[in-house]
């Protein structure tokens, strides 16, 4: 796992946190990366979860996971990928139906956007350079 500085940690959650959710053109709204989606993804094995994936290789089903886990009704995803796993795939399948390819090419965009966001959430945190080890890190 990578490691990045406390500080560069902390300021790429705070930036992803105040961004706004996307919309895409049909209305779908995505939620907002948060710790418990990376939980999920991690759980279904996609390597979204981790922010290391080379977006131009993604396959449909990754993406089309990430679509349904962020933009399903949260009691759904929650109740489908902890009690009837193997029938996540056929209901992001089903999900994605209404999703067409410009809407797709929107979501990998923003998905690049949301990248270092992921990485950094992922990484291992280290002090900074500047900090020092018998200082108390503020609160």
């Amino acid at each position: 796992m990578p490691s990045i500085s406390i500080s560069t940690r902390e300021d790429s959650n705070n930036r992803s946190m105040v961004q706004p959710s996307a919309r895409l053109e049909s209305g779908l709204t995505l939620r907002p990366i948060s710790l418990g989606s990376l939980e999920i993804l991690r759980q279904l094995g996609n390597p979204l979860a981790s922010g290391s994936a080379e977006l131009t290789n993604i396959d449909t089903r990754t993406l089309t996971e990430f679509i349904w886990v962020h933009a399903a009704p949260l009691d759904e995803v929650v109740e489908t990928v902890y009690n009837a796993p193997s029938q996540v795939n056929r209901k992001a399948a089903l999900f994605a139906m209404n999703i067409s390819p410009a809407e797709l090419r929107t979501i990998t965009a923003s998905l690049t956007a949301d990248q270092a966001s992921v990485q950094a959430a992922s990484a291992i945190p280290q002090p900074d350079a500047t900090d020092s080890p018998n200082e108390q890190a503020p609160r």
